[in-house]
Formats: structure tokens, sequence, C-alpha cells
């Protein structure tokens, strides 16, 4: 295995609110750990989000290695856990004389306690990481399209990219799908219609068009729609965060005579482009003209009860969603 390098630092914390590119991150320092069959250096990951994986992080960094000579330990979404943890940690990093292990965090929100933070400031390296948009998915596509001597004719690559929502790894694993099915083929090209056949969509696009038509104030139409979903077969997660988004967005443009905090709420909450933000601010301007003020408040209470009401509903989601459309359209100033 390739030597880890002497200039590497103690201690890493990688920020992103992309929780799949930082994900992208920790495979590529995977590969980079065993890419030889030496195993010098021992990789351990944890996630903070699990009380007894913080309790065997604990563990793993107090022991030293009877096997390797240097240790890594990967702690996912640290800022989840307690802080009285991360002061803990923070002197594990402090300890003098131990060279053999080396911390890796990462964070969707960078809010760490202060002796942790500090800490990883002196000793190590803090990188944030922006998420990727579709000029990358196109990039690494392309290149990788290209490798394997496949083509894909310009539609069939965006419609890809449109249908994994802008998550790397999904790309990667649906490409994997393609370039199976056209191995197989005399003629390597990936159009349309085979994107259409074989990739699955994260979101129906029909989901999209129900929230706009919400945005409408169109209740024939958004009924239609759901009724188009079901007979999809599409599963309905995410359609509340889709439509408490857009509300959100209004909510902005009513309090924000130049628009500045709603094109800064977008671009905080999804992984596009700024023309694409900017078309998506045109559009809820729009919008907000179907709604007053109070009206928008009243229902973003009304989607958060909702919310809830899903997540522990034992009836038909299909009809708490029919109801919520109604009332959320039927609501009065």
């Amino acid at each position: 295995m390739k030597e880890l390098p002497a200039r590497i630092k103690k201690a890493y914390l990688y920020i992103s609110r992309n929780q799949n590119a930082l994900k992208e991150k920790l495979e590529e320092i995977k590969k980079y750990v065993i890419s030889d069959k030496d195993t010098s250096t021992d990789l351990k990951g944890f996630d903070a989000d699990y009380i007894s994986s913080l309790e065997d992080f604990e563990g793993y960094i107090s022991s030293p290695s009877l096997f390797s000579e240097r240790k890594i330990a990967v702690l996912e979404n640290i800022e989840r856990s307690p802080t009285s943890f991360q002061k803990r940690v923070a002197e594990k990093i402090s300890e003098d004389g131990r060279t053999d292990i080396v911390f890796i965090f990462t964070s969707l929100n960078g809010r760490l306690s202060k002796a942790l933070m500090d800490k990883i400031k002196g000793v190590g390296i803090i990188r944030k990481i922006k998420p990727p948009v579709v000029g990358d998915l196109l990039k690494w596509l392309e290149k990788n399209a290209g490798d394997d001597e496949i083509r894909f004719t310009d539609d069939a690559k965006f419609l890809l990219v449109n249908n994994v929502n802008l998550d790397m790894q999904l790309l990667k694993n649906e490409y994997r799908k393609l370039s199976d099915y056209i191995s197989s083929e005399d003629e390597k090209t990936i159009d349309k219609d085979t994107v259409k056949f074989l990739v699955s969509r994260v979101y129906s696009l029909k989901i999209f068009d129900l929230v706009d038509f919400m945005g409408e104030r169109d209740k024939n139409k958004s009924i239609e729609a759901l009724k188009n979903i079901l007979n999809e077969d599409k599963n309905l997660l995410g359609l509340i965060t889709l439509i408490h988004r857009m509300f959100k967005s209004i909510l902005y443009i009513k309090n924000d005579e130049g628009n500045s905090s709603v094109t800064d709420y977008l671009s905080r909450n999804i992984n596009m482009p700024p023309y694409f933000i900017g078309k998506m601010v045109n559009k809820y301007i729009r919008f907000s003209r179907n709604y007053s003020e109070v009206e928008t408040i009243k229902i973003i209470s009304i989607l958060n009860d909702y919310d809830i009401n899903l997540r522990k509903s034992v009836v038909e989601n299909s009809n708490i969603i029919k109801t919520m459309i109604a009332r959320i359209i039927d609501t009065k100033t």
C-alpha cells in the first residue's frame, strides 16, 4: 500500500450541506487507504447518529492497534454528538506523543463545540465541499462514457442527470446499469428512450406539476395530478418537502422587496446552478400573487401538521395528501 504522506495532519473536518458530497469524499479516502494489499493503515467508520457508535468510536481511538502502524478514525455527522463527547475527542487529539491515529470528521453545518473546532484548526485541516451541480455530473458522465466507448445523445445525458436529482452516487449506480445494458449491443449509443426505460426517477415529474398547480391555486388540476402520480405507483416521499419549500419561498418574497432572501434560501437548500435558482425565484414570485402573507403562514403550519401525521399514519397516505391539498388551496385570510 502507498505510504500515507509524512505531512498528513492529525485531524480533518469536511463540511458540506450535501450528505452525498461528504460520502463521496470519504469514498475517496477509503480508496486511497486500501489501494494496495499492505495493511499498515487501518480505517474504521462511525456515525454520530447512533449512541452505540459513539461508544465504539471512543473505544477505537483509546486503544492502540495490534495490527496496524496507523489507524484512521472516521466520524460522520460529528455535530450531532453531545458537546461533552466532542470535548473528550478534542482531548484525545491533544494527547502528546500519539502519532498513530488520524481523525476524520464530517459535518453538514460545521457547528461543532468550540473546544473541538479550535483543536482541529490548530492541528488539522478544515475544508468546505461544494455540492455537485449539473456541470459536475455531466463532466463525470462524459469522461466515463468516453473511457468506456459509450455515446450518450445530448437529451439522454440531461435526462439522466435530472432523474438522479444531482446525486453523484445515484448517477454512478444508474450509469453502471446503462453501461451493462449497452455492452451487449452492437451500437454503443444510449438515447433518451433507453434512459426512460432503465432509469428510475427520484421524483415523478408529475410531482413537480402537482406543486406548480398548488402554486397556481388550482385545486382541480392538483387533485388530478395526484391521481396520475398514484397511477404511476410513485412514492409520495418528499412531496411535503417540495410544497413546504415553495411556500417558505413565497413567505420570503412577501417579506423581501429585493428577493435576495428567497434566492439565498433556495441556494442553501437545492444544489442547482444560479440560472436555475433564478427561474425558480421568478416562478415563486408569480405564485406569491395567489396567496396572502397571512394565508402563507397558515399553510406552513398546516404542512408541519401533515408532515407529522404522515410519519405516524395508519391510514392510506393518498387520502391524507388529498385532504391536505384541499385545505391548503381553500385556506382563507
